[in-house]
């Protein structure tokens, strides 16, 4: 089924904060359990952000498999009190994940979800939302879904004709890398979208998901790795999986549970790695 909303929908745009000189990102995905343990160590996660001054969340992808989860992970987010932009990866159904989203509004939380607000004004940068899979394959759910090549196309227009603060792009995807530096590396391979690529020489940032093995990691325009804390004009972050189960990475070390402080400053940004 169909990903998105037109991003010149109504309500595809909002704007959640004014331009301060910095916005800090906090970038978590892979959520996907909602047992006690681990929404109590995703909690950790979102405490540690807060406490290095994240101003949004951005839940990329992997947030639960049916809306009763989906609304207990997301909720450990919106319980911070801080503004939280969700994105659907290769399993979230969009009725269910609306659902758990009108119960979070309910309670009173700021949550956006990619999907029908495609672009979401942060005052010192701007997100552009492109959620789903990209291939059927991908999907570990019926009823998922799926972006197609129309809906980079359209992006690609809206990013080619905008004038504002540093642009964004979130998606559950990562575009397809050509080495084990990249943020797709899975088993040896780069498994991401190769549509992507050419998308990110029209924004110099990115947050994205799903191949959890090249999590915690950054890049910059050319495909080098970029140290924490180093400001680049060009950076493209893969928090990694916030579930607390261990994950054997590509590098061949062992992590259980992370996230990410995207910190853009004008036009450069710069990137940390969270843990609790």
């Amino acid at each position: 089924m169909a990903c998105a909303a037109p991003l010149d929908a109504p309500g595809a745009r909002e704007k959640i904060r004014e331009k301060k000189g910095e916005v800090r990102i906090g970038a978590l995905a892979g959520l996907k359990d909602a047992d006690e343990e681990n929404v109590a160590y995703i909690k950790k996660l979102v405490a540690e952000l807060k406490k290095r001054g994240a101003d949004v969340l951005v839940a990329d992808g992997d947030l639960g498999d049916n809306a009763d989860e989906q609304e207990t992970l997301l909720g450990a987010l919106t319980d911070s009190g801080l503004p939280v932009v969700a994105v659907a990866g290769n399993r979230e159904v969009r009725s269910e994940l609306d659902a758990a989203e009108g119960e979070l509004r309910k309670k009173g939380v700021k949550i956006l979800d990619l999907s029908h607000t495609r672009i979401v004004d942060l005052g010192d940068a701007t997100l552009f939302g492109l959620p789903g899979a990209f291939e059927r394959r991908q999907l570990h759910s019926d009823g998922a879904c799926i972006y197609a090549g129309k809906d980079i196309e359209a992006l690609a227009g809206a990013l080619e004709h905008y004038q504002g603060p540093a642009a964004v792009l979130v998606a559950a995807v990562a575009p397809r890398g050509q080495d084990a530096k990249a943020l797709d590396v899975s088993e040896g391979q780069n498994l991401g979208d190769p549509r992507l690529t050419a998308l990110l020489k029209r924004v110099p940032f990115g947050i994205f998901g799903q191949v959890w093995e090249s999590g915690g990691r950054a890049i910059d325009g050319k495909g080098q790795p970029l140290r924490q804390d180093t400001e680049s004009d060009q950076l493209y972050l893969n928090p990694g999986a916030a579930d607390h189960t261990p994950w054997p990475m590509a590098d061949g070390s062992t992590v259980a549970g992370q996230a990410a402080l995207l910190i853009v400053r004008g036009k450069r940004a710069s990137w940390e790695r969270i843990q609790p």
